[in-house]
């Protein structure tokens, strides 16, 4: 019996899932706040409008990234592109666009592969102590713009890592529910197939009886034929009983979180 088609429904990330990855995005956007509202306020047009879309594209950048699952391979050059959007950029957008090292030095971080996430993670912190003192900083708030980058960049990365760790949980329980469903099945086909055969084999003995008793009382023949009909009633309620039970087993699971 074939089992009817059931409709795919689309996929919905868990709570927790959709709870770090919204974590993630509020400590990105409270970080830039106050540069947004730098640019608006007190910058001209030809300033505050590339201003804002690239502050949007470095938050957009960095939480695509953090959010892009499978495609961690292709994460070093979300990196390469984010450090060309926070250096370009700040000869014509000021002192102001230095916060955004932070966001950088996080990618650095969660994004690269263990090798060389921590020392990518000094080689920022060193750029950014370099160009704290290239803005005329002096050695005090060099050494405390390092460290805020060091510190916001952690908290960042680690909420980062979070969501990631959040979807990869539930991406491997969907898929030992796919291997449970798998096993179950495996066990009742290997239960019907010792039923039917056990209930086959009786029903062909019976029929091995009737045919040795052709020849003999007529009521004889008719209680072997009961017999055998009352076993085939047995393994046809049999099948059907599996088959119900094949229908009511859910299907694989589709939610996956992405």
């Amino acid at each position: 019996m074939t089992r009817a088609r059931e409709p795919r429904v689309a996929a919905r990330a868990p709570l927790e899932v959709r709870f770090g990855r919204a974590a993630v995005l509020a400590f990105a956007l409270v970080l830039m706040s106050r540069v947004f509202r730098h640019y608006i306020e007190d910058s001209g047009p030809d300033r505050w409008i590339p201003a804002v879309i690239l502050l949007t594209a470095v938050v957009v950048l960095y939480v695509a990234t953090g959010f892009a699952g499978p495609l961690r391979n292709r994460r070093h050059w979300a990196v390469a592109a984010m450090a060309l959007l926070v250096y370009a950029p700040l000869p014509f957008l000021g002192a102001w666009w230095a916060t955004l090292g932070i966001f950088l030095a996080a990618a650095a971080l969660g994004f690269l592969p263990r090798p060389f996430s921590l020392p990518a993670f000094a080689l920022v912190l060193f750029a950014e102590a370099f160009k704290s003192r290239a803005l005329g900083d002096p050695p005090q708030e060099m050494m405390s713009w390092t460290l805020t980058v060091a510190v916001m960049a952690v908290c960042l990365a680690g909420l980062t890592h979070f969501a990631e760790t959040a979807r990869v949980l539930y991406a491997t329980r969907a898929e030992l529910v796919t291997v449970e469903l798998a096993a179950q099945r495996a066990r009742a086909m290997r239960e019907l197939e010792r039923v039917l055969g056990s209930r086959l084999d009786a029903i062909a003995a019976q029929g091995r009886e009737v045919l040795r008793g052709a020849d003999g009382e007529a009521e004889h023949v008719k209680k072997e034929l009961r017999d055998m009909l009352e076993l085939a009633r047995e393994a046809q309620r049999e099948m059907r009983g599996f088959a119900h039970r094949e229908q009511r087993m859910p299907s694989r699971p589709t939610n996956r979180p992405k």
